[in-house]
Formats: structure tokens, sequence, C-alpha cells
């Protein structure tokens, strides 16, 4: 007998996320303070402190495409496959899954280690059902593979240009807003580039149900020719954002 396919109405009611104030206030103030030894499980815990439905809503959205609902019905870890570095080693030169394994080797990344600190970091994953942690951890690694797709370095403006190629594309998420808002009062990230960015964003495809998995062997021009990213150097003719972009590939 067929199993009929996920719909958001069989799923179990989702958990609820009030907003936790303190910590809030407490990491805005960490992020403010910009030490790279606090930023990063700062921003996360930002995230998760303002509550709300962000996540709820976004699976909805994606559930709500064909291309969503095939996703979950294939199944799978995106976690897995990104943090596979020898299985990445072996895709083409030139592959999107090549280059991400140069951006997690020069800033000492692994997709598994990363999910596994915001598992304990998070106030409810435990508590999700199976497919809203799918979906949780899929977001969070997908955040390192936008990195490349987009070109923006896991730096301090990159980090901030990446947020705002990101607005269209999770717009439901509450912290989003907030951070860009930061960068751009800081100084972190110039308005131009900013502005061009979002745009940026805005003009490609909606990339959150994307199959990841599929496009790894595929050289990162195609990928992003198939999801709409123009090209940073197009995007961003004049960079004024220090390490803004990721460094071109040693030849």
């Amino acid at each position: 007998m067929t199993k009929p396919p996920v719909s958001i109405e069989s799923l179990p009611e989702p958990v609820p996320r009030p907003v936790q104030w303190r910590r809030l206030y407490r990491n805005l103030a960490a992020l403010n303070r910009g030490d790279p030894a606090e930023v990063l499980d700062a921003a996360y815990s930002v995230g998760d402190a303002i509550g709300g439905m962000s996540d709820e809503r976004q699976l909805r959205r994606i559930l709500a495409t064909q291309e969503g609902r095939s996703l979950l019905a294939r199944g799978g870890s995106l976690t897995d496959a990104l943090a596979d570095h020898a299985a990445l080693a072996r895709l083409p030169e030139g592959s999107l899954g090549r280059a991400f394994l140069v951006f997690c080797q020069r800033h000492s990344l692994n997709s598994r280690e990363l999910v596994d600190h915001q598992h304990a970091m998070s106030r409810d994953y435990q508590r999700l059902d199976a497919v809203r942690q799918w979906f949780n951890d899929r977001l969070v690694v997908m955040h390192d593979l936008w990195h490349v797709l987009a070109g923006y370095d896991a730096t301090t403006a990159g980090e901030s240009a990446l947020m705002c190629f990101q607005l269209s594309h999770r717009f439901n998420d509450r912290a989003l807003p907030i951070f860009v808002a930061m960068s751009v009062a800081t100084g972190r990230i110039s308005g131009r580039n900013a502005r061009e960015a979002f745009q940026r964003g805005r003009r490609a495809s909606f990339m959150v149900p994307a199959p990841f998995e599929d496009l790894l062997a595929v050289s990162l021009e195609d990928a992003r020719e198939r999801l709409g990213i123009i090209p940073p150097e197009l995007s961003h003719p004049v960079v004024t954002s220090e390490a803004m972009l990721n460094p071109a590939p040693a030849h």
C-alpha cells in the first residue's frame, strides 16, 4: 500500500516558541561586541531566543511546492552529504561540492559537528517530530553551502552580505532583519553592498527546497545558473566591504 504524502496537516502540533527575552538581550549584546569567539553561538541563540514560528512557516512554504514535497519524500540527510569530506574530495574539480570542501577546510568547518552543537543549544530540538528535525538540520547546514553558492566568505562582511541575500528566501525568520539592520548600522557591510546582495537574492530562485544533494557534483557555475544566482563579480562590480567575497581559487 502506498503511503500518503506528508502534509503539514499530517504532522503533530508544532512546539510553542515564546520569546526568551533575557536570552535575547544577552546575545544581542554579545553580537554587538563582535568578539569572534562569541559571534557564532550568539547569532544562533538570538534566532532561537526570539522564538516565533519562523521555521514552521518556512516548512509550510516548502511543503506547498512540488519540489519541497519531492525533497521530503526522498528523505536523506544533507548534513551527512556535506559532512563526508572524503566523498566531496572525489567530486570533479570545479564542482560545487569541491568548492564547499575548500570553504570548510579554510574555516575548519564540519556540518555534522555544527548541527550536533546546535542541537545542544536549541531549546526544543529533541521535542520536535522527525520531519521538523529533518527540516531544522537542513536549514542549519545549507547556510554554509549558500556561502559558496553566493560567493560570500565567512567573514564579518561576508556573513552580513549573505543575510541580505537570504532575506527574500527566509522572510519568515524574525531574527534576519535584526541582523541585517545591525550589520548596516555598525558598518560591518556598506549600504551599497547590502542593497546589491538583497537584490541578488531576490532575483534568484527560491532556494530553501532546492535538491542540493543533486547539485554537489555539477560545476559551481552550473549550480548558480540552475538556481538563478548571478555571479558575485557582476552583482558587486565595486566591492567596498573588506573581505566580503570568497577568495579566488589558487591555480
